[in-house]
């Protein structure tokens, strides 16, 4: 990949990382969040006066996050006792889609600094043919004879692979003592 085709693929990474990562966010919040108001059959009076407060809390923040509506209306709240309902599938793959946008964000940026090394190692070596004289290459010369290795987003090993495990199973216990309330 050229010089310039890296620069625009490293672009569109971090880009789609960004437009994947926000709304799969926003929608896990959103999500939780709803888990929360969700009736629960067998509460205790202090657990209901809570659960009342973060009921009126939860309406107060949709009332101010209009711009969100579709959010409200579309995320899918976890089942928690049936992890195979499609409503907690759904949640599982939003979930996962946050640590694609990460890895490819992060693709992204680890192709930037490649090629900003790049840039830098091709200026160093034009100033030093420049001292050559008549033999000398143009930096653009240069520019043409590398070739730069795309980044995969395989290769963020922690984004893509440890941070959603850790994640998921630290949202699971915290959904698991809310739900023994």
């Amino acid at each position: 990949m050229t010089h310039h085709q890296a620069s625009a693929v490293a672009l569109l990474k971090r880009i789609a990382g960004i437009v994947i990562f926000i709304p799969a966010l926003i929608s896990t919040v959103i999500s939780v969040l709803k888990y929360l108001i969700e009736p629960k059959t067998n509460m205790q009076e202090m657990t209901a006066t809570i659960m009342d407060f973060l009921q009126v809390i939860i309406k107060m923040v949709r009332q101010y996050t209009s711009f969100f509506e579709s959010f409200w209306v579309s995320s899918p709240v976890p089942d928690i006792s049936n992890w195979s309902s499609s409503n907690s599938l759904w949640f599982m793959v939003i979930f996962l889609l946050m640590f694609v946008g990460l890895a490819l964000s992060a693709s992204g940026i680890r192709l930037f600094k490649r090629i900003h090394n790049v840039r830098e190692g091709v200026t160093e070596r034009a100033i030093l043919e420049a001292m050559n004289g008549d033999q000398a290459r143009s930096r653009e010369e240069l520019q043409k004879l590398i070739s730069i290795p795309n980044t995969s987003i395989f290769a963020q090993f922690g984004l893509l692979y440890v941070a959603p495990v850790f994640w998921g199973i630290f949202i699971y216990i915290i959904l698991y003592f809310i739900n023994l309330l």
